[in-house]
This record gives structure tokens, sequence and C-alpha cells, in this order.
């Protein structure tokens, strides 16, 4: 990917038509999609459309930025999605919270960058590692341990040196080589003069190691020990690059690259965070969350079908099952937007098990066409469903970070009224 690539801004579940990003872009884009498994894009006849993936897929010369569409403005939609991303852990550094933001000018890829720039320039500056490393080789002297067997062989044509296995201290090791290798990567990719200066100094401090191309399958033999475990985040982003990413080796850069992420699952997985988090200053009915229990394993339907929620949430006054739903519900004369297999699929898990629970919470973001709260009983075995939101575009406090009071006060707003609406939906 060549850093004059041009970038093409989107939101999740916008279209585009094909005449604005050309038929050779469209062919790679179809290519990296495929390689995604297919989910990212639709492609109709004459456009294509992101789905709820957002992210960035560069290929062909044509840059794709998919951001939420929880706000109108782009660098607010960034923050919110770098919120989401740092609070889960799923984007986990230590350094350049503000600069990640503050030189994106609104581009996810740029803020990526960013991200990994400040955190490994960060390492090297304060706990650069050398390692030793076990080095084999024919010396003029007997050094470390002779290794016999090579001349006993009759393999060896130099009799008059001595083939020795010995250990250096070096910073010349496989961890030191991956960072160095994806921070090229990055230098010929980024297009911001401060991330470009930030590589450039880290390519500078690993002046000692060796460029060499390295695979996703080199990292599995890189093992973090005590001293080195600071490097894991940094680790798992270039894992994040290699894997997503086809490489022309001879010009050493990146041809296609995809950092994407499920809002779906990332949605979820924050609102799990955050109740595992805050759960003392959260409440259920007026009963204070005791225990947060995720990807709970129901049992299987069947005997076939796992069923996995999202989050189990144990309280004095009982057992709740939370599903989280990233989609708007629609017109209340359909029962209220939520799918018929959404209801069978959570009376399935509220029977699951010899207990049972004792109800089911939909949790949906809030938009100002979202129908009212209900909450529903089935009349046969008393199974409850309470349908509740939480305003997405309040999680952001502005700078990439989590408004914790603010998403605290709905999660309270939304699950104080469980038991009470019950009671007047069972009247």
């Amino acid at each position: 990917m060549k850093g004059g690539a041009k970038t093409i801004p989107m939101r999740e579940w916008e279209k585009l038509s094909y005449e604005k990003i050309g038929n050779e872009s469209v062919a790679r884009l179809e290519e990296a999609n495929t390689r995604l498994g297919g989910n990212v894009f639709d492609f109709f006849r004459h456009e294509f459309r992101a789905r709820s993936f957002v992210g960035v897929v560069a290929a062909g010369g044509t840059v794709v930025e998919v951001l939420p569409k929880i706000h109108g403005d782009e660098k607010e939609s960034l923050g919110y999605l770098l919120a989401l991303l740092r609070y889960t852990r799923t984007l986990s550094t230590k350094r350049g919270d503000e600069a990640g933001l503050g030189e994106s000018h609104g581009s996810f890829l740029e803020a990526w960058i960013s991200f990994f720039a400040a955190e490994l320039n960060g390492l090297l500056r304060t706990s650069f590692k050398q390692k030793y490393v076990e080095v084999e080789e024919r010396s003029a002297f007997v050094r470390g341990k002779l290794l016999t067997e090579r001349d006993l062989d009759g393999s060896s044509a130099l009799s008059a040196r001595y083939p020795c296995r010995y250990e250096i201290f070096t910073p010349n090791h496989l961890l030191n080589r991956t960072l160095k290798f994806c921070n090229a990567l990055l230098m010929k990719t980024t297009r911001s003069p401060a991330n470009r200066a930030t590589l450039r100094q880290n390519d500078f401090l690993l002046a000692d190691v060796d460029d060499a191309p390295v695979f996703v399958r080199d990292l599995d033999r890189i093992h973090l020990d005590r001293l080195a475990r600071e490097y894991a985040p940094i680790l798992a982003l270039c894992r994040l690059l290699l894997e997503n990413s086809a490489l022309d080796l001879r010009a050493g850069r990146i041809t296609q690259l995809a950092i994407v992420f499920d809002m779906n699952i990332l949605f979820e997985k924050f609102v799990a965070e955050f109740l595992r988090r805050n759960k003392e200053r959260i409440r259920i009915g007026g009963c204070r969350i005791e225990k947060v229990e995720t990807k709970e394993n129901l049992g299987k339907l069947f005997g076939e079908f796992k069923m996995e929620v999202d989050v189990v949430l144990r309280t004095s006054g009982g057992a709740y099952l939370l599903d989280t739903k990233y989609k708007v519900l629609g017109d209340e004369k359909n029962h209220g937007g939520i799918s018929q297999s959404d209801f069978y699929q959570m009376h399935a898990y509220a029977t699951a098990g010899e207990k049972g629970y004792d109800g089911v919470i939909l949790l949906y973001p809030r938009t100002t066409a979202s129908p009212s709260e209900r909450a529903l009983v089935n009349e046969r075995d008393g199974v409850r469903l309470f349908v509740r939101y939480v305003d997405a575009v309040r999680i952001h406090a502005g700078r990439g970070s989590v408004d914790v009071k603010a998403i605290e006060k709905e999660m309270n707003e939304a699950f104080e009224s469980v038991e009470s609406v019950e009671e007047r939906a069972s009247a």
C-alpha cells in the first residue's frame, strides 16, 4: 500500500458507488473481503455496502475506512471507536492516548499507527530488550560447547576450524526483528508527518537489529518472560498487522491491509467489561450486582445446538441473562422491532438448566427512534423478558475516553425498573 493511497470514509451500512473508487480498487476490495470471510462488505451491481464491521481495509491504491454511525462528526465517531477498543483492551497500549487521536485527522488507520509508534517508542526508550541468543558456527578457537559430531560425520570441509555452540547477549533477536519489520511497514504506509517522525526514531533505536521479513508463524516462537511482559500489547499489534496484511517482500511494503472489528462483538464486550468493572455501583431492581459471568455456557438445545449467553448477572434478588443487541429497533407495531428468532432464542436460554433464570434483559443502543421500554411475560411458564436501552452516544467522553459516570447512570436507569415493570406487566 503506497503512502499516496486515496482514503474513502464510510459509515456502517452506508452504500458507495463503484465510480468513486474505480473498477480496479473494487476488484482488490472484493479479494480482501473474501480473505476476511466475506462479512465486511456487500457487493451489488453498481455499488457496495459496508456492514457492521468498522476499521480500515486498504487495497489497490484505495483505503476504505468504516466508522461507527453513532456520531455525525467523523472525529467524534473515531473517538467513540477508540474508546470502545481501549476500554475492552482490544487496543491495549499504555502510551499515545492523546497523540493517537490528535494526529489522526479523523483517520482510523493513522490513529492506529500513532498508537503503535508511540507504544514502541516508549518501550525502546525505557526498556530496550537484549537477550542471550544461541549461535552455531566454526571458530578459529574453541568457544562455548565443542560440537565434535560435526567433524566425526565427515561433512565438514573446514577441518582447521572448530564447530562450536555458544550464546551471545545481543539486541538482534526475533522479538526486536519483528518490531523493526512492522515499524518499517508502517513507515511506508503512513501519511502523517508526526507518525513518520516517531517511526523513524524507532528505526534508529533498532539500528543494531537485522532487517529481515517476519511472518505470522514466527510470532509463535516469541516467548515473553516476566521481564518482557510489557511488550505483550505491542506484540499483539504486530500480530494483528501481519495476520491481516498481504505483503510485497521485495518492496518491503503492504499491498493489502485490513484491521477491522465487528461492532456487534465490540459493543457486547464493552457492556460486559463495564458491568464487571463497575458492578458495585449498578443495581437491578434495587439489588446490587454481586457477580458478572461472561460467555456463560447454558448447555445444548436438543443435544446439538450450543447455547451461550453474553452475560449472566447475579444479584441477591435473582439471576438474569443479559443479551446485547447492536441494532436499532424498528416499528413498535412489529413486536417493538424485536425479531421472532430473538424471542425464541431468549426463551430457550431463560429455561435452560434446572432452575432457569429470573428474567432475560435485551439491551439495545438507544436512538431517537427507539420504541419505549417493554416487559413481557410468557403466560405458560412465566418467563420474563425486559427490553432496555443504553445511550451509546454518552459512552464517549471525548479524546477517545469512556464517560464512566454517564454510563453508570444509563445502566442504573435501564435496570432499576426491571422488577416494578415486571409486576405491572404480570398484573
